[in-house]
């Protein structure tokens, strides 16, 4: 036994790393990451670039709900990788609203404490940024109520700690921290397509900089513009723009593999300049430093939002976000899919789909007439032999009416 204990010996080395190992924390478990939006805003190159920078090809458009994941080396152990499951969520609000009030896939009870979700708007629709942004807040806080509520009624302090970890860590100095939003988990607004913007006329540029300021902010949220997403861009400004890239993607790693815990420490600094691309960690900006369209600045969140919303709705007219996706999004069957044989099969195939469609709806309307005369006939069956009281009438003659047979009808006033 001594010579198990002796120092330096093969089994104390073994100890020693065993006894340091279970000093180490079992680490924060696996992260669940959602990037959502409408269809066509960027989400599939903005995730694809966060996996892998270097990579040159373009991904395909997502449609519905993807998933993949990422490893990286643990920080409590370098032996062991922590995981991130990672979903794309996209589509209609219909799928949307199905995925997200669902009790599997959105922000379950095991995923809250290790969420972040990324909010992804096009820039270029700036008429669809808006409803955009605040659809998928929307869907975000409803289902956090719904989750919290699970642990509420069981009596567990869960949700009010996740929500003071975020108020601590991440607006611990800031003069709003009691009036904005604290979701519990990490949020991003990335703001895609800046490139297609940044000549806008300056006032415009501002005013819409200004309402996403606010919406971020006041729902615990960061900021962040990018542009020239594609790699190998050779756009212009494609070297000043990546760095926008880069800073996103030390942010992400930081929520994703070591969470609210501490505060990020990214590449860039906060920049709310309006002439800029926008980088605004959650709790480095403030109300007053937003402002209001009607110049009185308030902790009422609510009729700031109300303002916000006017302005940026007389100077970009609303779009429907799934109506903006519909015109930029067209569906085109890759090369190496293609065979016109089985096109040909296809478009024969809904050709007899369609006429045996209008065949259902005619034997339907056939059925309904048919239906309808039966009514008729059992209706007419019912009535007296004898016929209306009308024709009950004491002839004008004097004389006794004619009992006239079964199915005519006795016509009064005549002999």
């Amino acid at each position: 036994m001594a010579s198990i204990r002796t120092p330096g010996s093969l089994w104390a080395k073994l100890i020693e790393q065993n006894n340091e190992k279970l000093k180490k924390p079992d680490g924060r478990g696996d992260a669940f990451v959602f990037f959502v939006g409408s269809r066509g805003t960027g989400k599939s190159t903005l995730l694809n670039r966060f996996l892998y920078p270097t990579r040159s090809e373009m991904p395909k458009p997502s449609e519905g709900l993807e998933y993949t994941y990422a490893r990286k080396p643990s920080a409590y152990d370098h032996e062991r990788k922590d995981l991130a499951h990672i979903w794309e969520v996209g589509g209609s609000h219909e799928f949307a609203e199905s995925i997200s009030q669902g009790d599997q896939l959105f922000l379950t009870a095991k995923q809250i404490t290790t969420a972040v979700v990324v909010v992804v708007v096009d820039l270029s629709e700036p008429g669809a940024v808006l409803g955009s942004v605040t659809y998928w807040l929307d869907q975000v806080k409803k289902k956090l109520a719904a989750t919290y509520e699970k642990f509420e009624k069981k009596g567990l302090q869960l949700p009010e700690q996740l929500r003071q970890r975020a108020k601590t860590k991440l607006f611990g100095s800031n003069d709003d921290k009691d009036v904005v939003y604290h979701s519990g988990i990490a949020l991003v607004i990335a703001a895609t397509k800046y490139d297609k913007v940044r000549d806008m006329d300056p006032e415009m540029l501002k005013v819409l900089g200004r309402t996403l300021r606010f919406v971020a902010h006041t729902n615990g949220a960061t900021l962040v513009y990018l542009s020239n997403l594609h790699a190998g861009a050779a756009a212009a400004n494609a070297s000043a723009d990546k760095p926008l890239l880069d800073n996103f993607s030390k942010l992400m790693n930081h929520l994703v593999f070591t969470g609210l815990e501490k505060k990020p420490a990214l590449k860039m600094a906060p920049q709310t300049d309006h002439s800029a691309a926008l980088m605004v960690p959650a709790g480095a900006d403030r109300l007053r430093d937003i402002g209001r369209p009607r110049g009185a600045v308030d902790d009422n969140v609510a009729q700031g939002m109300v303002e916000w919303k006017e302005l940026c709705d007389k100077m970009f007219p609303p779009v429907d976000p799934e109506g903006a996706s519909k015109r930029r999004a067209k569906f085109v069957i890759d090369e190496q899919y293609k065979d016109e044989e089985v096109d040909a099969i296809k478009e024969r195939k809904m050709l007899e789909l369609e006429a045996y469609r209008k065949d259902q709806e005619a034997a339907k309307e056939a059925a309904k007439k048919k239906l309808a005369q039966m009514k008729a006939a059992q209706e007419a069956a019912k009535k007296p032999s004898g016929g209306s009281k009308e024709q009950r009438k004491p002839s004008t003659s004097g004389k006794p009416m004619q009992r006239q047979p079964s199915g005519t009808v006795a016509e009064s006033g005549k002999d």
